[in-house]
């Protein structure tokens, strides 16, 4: 009976940690989006090339995903539209929600950044 219980117990400890790799949200990284400039306040002289929303799972499976890491991927997310939509600068907006942001794209006068 003692060796049925640790089997079960084996498989359920295996379906749990293949269910939590399994839903793990990996964001690519775009060609250019490393050259895209995170800035803290909105930059003054430059054109708008609108906003994105991007989210990411702030919990998988109940259990909470750590604030840096949610971010690195919203910031990834952020960086990839800029490149598509040709900015070089982005500005992130006031978030409330966990797992959604929203940035201001930018194109900006740093011709060390074209």
């Amino acid at each position: 009976m003692g060796t049925t219980k640790n089997f079960l117990n084996n498989i359920l400890i295996s379906l749990c940690f293949l269910l939590l790799t399994s839903c793990a949200k990996f964001v690519d990284i775009k060609d250019g989006s490393d050259k895209i400039l995170l800035v803290k306040t909105k930059p003054a002289g430059c054109i708008s090339k609108g906003t994105v929303d991007v989210s990411v799972l702030a919990e998988i499976a109940y259990v909470k995903r750590g604030d840096e890491n949610i971010d690195k991927d919203l910031l990834q997310l952020a960086k990839n539209a800029a490149v598509s939509a040709k900015a070089n600068t982005i500005y992130k907006n006031e978030s409330t929600e966990p797992g959604k942001a929203t940035f201001s794209m930018f194109k900006c006068n740093r011709p060390w950044a074209q």
